[in-house]
C-alpha cells in the first residue's frame, strides 16, 4: 500500500496551528487531499467534494463506538462500560436499518413547527442572561451567555427535572470524553439515567408535557422502543445540542468581532441573520472532523482505502475548500453557505441542525442590538486542547449598553 507522507493532524496541537487551523489544512490539503496520517491511525479527508460524497457513501460507517472499545485493555473496557452503552444506542453510531429506526424516534419532533415553538423559549432566555449582564457593560460570552443559553434550551426541550437541571452544567462532550478514555462524565450519565427513569412511566403514558415527550410520543406509542434506546438519544439531544452549539456562538461572535466591518452589516441589517448564521458556521465551525469506518475496499482520489481502516473527514477543511467557496477564508455574511458541511450530509445529517442555527441567529441578533463598541478583553482568545472540538475557554468581551 502505497502511503503518501503528510504532516499529522495531531500538528493541530501547536499554538499556531491552535489558533487557525485553517492554513494548515489549506497547506496540506494541495499538497495531498487524501493521505495516510501515521500518527492518527487514520486516512484523512480534506477536500469538499471528497468529504460530501464519502458522508452519504455506505461503504462507510459511523458505527465505531463498540469497536473502538473492543480494543481497549480488559481494566479500561470494564471501567467504560457505562459511558459505551450510554453511547451505543444513539442513532449517531449505526447505519440502516438500526439507524433509520433510531433517528425516526425523535426527526418528527424537529420540524418547522417545533422551532416556532421554541423559539420564543429561545428568544426569552436570552433576553434574560443579557439583562443581567448588559448594565455591568462586559461578560464572558461563553459562560455568561452561550453556555447557559444553550443549557437552559436543553433543558426544555429534554424535560430535565428542576432538580437535575445542573447536570447539565460545563457539559463538554460525552463522545471526546469516550475516546479519551476518561471516566468523570461516567457519574453524570449515572445520575441523568436516574432522573430520566422517574419520568419513564408519564412519559410512556404520554402525559409529560415537556417538548422531549411531545416530540416521541406517536413513535413510542407505534414503535418498539427501549427504555435504553430512549434514554440514548434523550442524551443525544443534550450531548450534540449543548456544547457544540455553546461554541458555535461563541466562534461567531470571535469571528464578528475580528471581522468588524461584518459586525456593522449585521447590525444594521438583522434580515441577513440567517444567512450569516450559516456562514459563520462554515468560517468556524465548532466540530471540526467526523470518523467514519471502511466497510469494504475504496478508493479516493486515486489512493486505496483498505476495509477496516479509519478515515477522518476534515469538515473544517471542506469548509475552506476555495474549489468550493470562493475566497474561503473570508467571512462573508451574505454569501449564504447553508451547503456547508458543518452539520453534515446524507443519513447522518444533524437532526437539531435548525434548532443549532435558531440559536445562533436569536444569540447574534440580541447581543448586537442591546450593545455597541462590543470588543474583545484578551487579544489572544485560549482555545481547549482538543483538535476535533473547537472550544473556547472563554471570550471576555466590553461594551456599552443600547439604551
Amino acid at each position: 500500500m502505497a502511503i503518501q507522507e503528510a504532516p499529522s493532524l495531531l500538528k493541530l496541537f501547536t499554538p499556531g496551528n491552535a489558533a487557525n487551523p485553517y492554513a494548515f489544512y489549506r497547506e496540506v490539503r494541495e499538497k495531498s487531499p487524501v493521505y495516510y496520517d501515521k500518527l492518527m491511525r487514520s486516512w484523512v479527508v480534506l477536500g469538499y467534494e471528497e468529504i460530501s460524497a464519502l458522508s452519504k457513501d455506505d461503504r462507510l460507517s459511523g458505527a465505531r463506538i463498540e469497536s473502538f472499545h473492543e480494543q481497549l485493555p480488559a481494566a479500561a473496557r470494564a471501567e467504560l462500560k457505562p459511558l459505551k452503552d450510554a453511547l451505543a444506542d444513539m442513532m449517531v453510531f449505526h447505519e440502516p436499518p438500526r439507524h433509520t429506526k433510531l433517528r425516526n424516534l425523535i426527526r418528527p419532533g424537529l420540524t418547522p413547527r417545533f422551532i416556532r415553538e421554541i423559539r420564543p423559549v429561545i428568544e426569552n432566555l436570552t433576553e434574560e442572561l443579557l439583562d443581567r449582564v448588559v448594565e455591568q457593560g462586559r461578560m464572558d460570552v461563553i459562560h455568561d451567555f452561550s453556555e447557559p443559553l444553550t443549557r437552559g434550551v436543553i433543558a426544555r426541550l429534554a424535560g430535565v427535572p428542576d432538580h437535575a437541571v445542573h447536570l447539565l452544567e460545563n457539559w463538554q462532550g460525552l463522545l471526546m470524553e469516550f475516546f479519551a478514555q476518561s471516566r468523570k462524565e461516567i457519574p453524570r450519565v449515572e445520575k441523568l439515567r436516574e432522573a430520566f427513569d422517574g419520568r419513564a412511566q408519564e412519559r410512556r403514558a404520554g402525559t409529560e408535557t415537556d417538548f422531549f415527550t411531545q416530540m416521541i410520543a406517536e413513535q413510542i406509542q407505534s414503535g418498539d422502543y427501549t427504555d435504553d434506546e430512549i434514554f440514548a438519544n434523550f442524551l443525544l439531544l443534550i450531548d450534540a445540542g449543548q456544547a457544540t452549539t455553546t461554541h458555535l456562538i461563541g466562534n461567531a461572535v470571535l469571528a464578528l468581532l475580528r471581522n468588524p466591518d461584518q459586525l456593522e452589516l449585521l447590525r444594521g441589517r438583522p434580515d441577513l441573520g440567517f444567512k450569516a448564521a450559516h456562514e459563520l458556521l462554515r468560517y468556524d465551525s465548532s466540530v471540526q472532523f467526523t470518523t467514519r469506518v471502511a466497510l469494504t475496499d475504496i478508493e479516493v482520489l486515486g489512493k486505496g482505502i483498505p476495509e477496516g481502516e479509519s478515515v477522518t473527514l476534515v469538515l473544517g477543511s471542506g469548509n475552506h475548500d476555495p474549489l468550493k467557496f470562493e475566497n474561503p477564508d473570508q467571512l462573508d455574511i451574505t454569501r449564504g453557505a447553508a451547503d456547508h458541511l458543518s452539520f453534515g450530509h446524507g443519513i447522518h445529517y444533524c437532526l437539531g441542525a435548525s434548532l443549532a442555527v435558531t440559536e445562533v441567529e436569536t444569540a447574534l441578533s440580541a447581543l448586537l442590538r442591546r450593545t455597541k463598541e462590543l470588543r474583545l478583553l484578551e487579544s489572544r482568545p485560549r482555545w481547549q486542547e482538543n483538535i476535533n472540538f473547537r472550544f473556547l475557554k472563554g471570550l471576555p468581551v466590553a461594551f456599552e449598553a443600547v439604551r
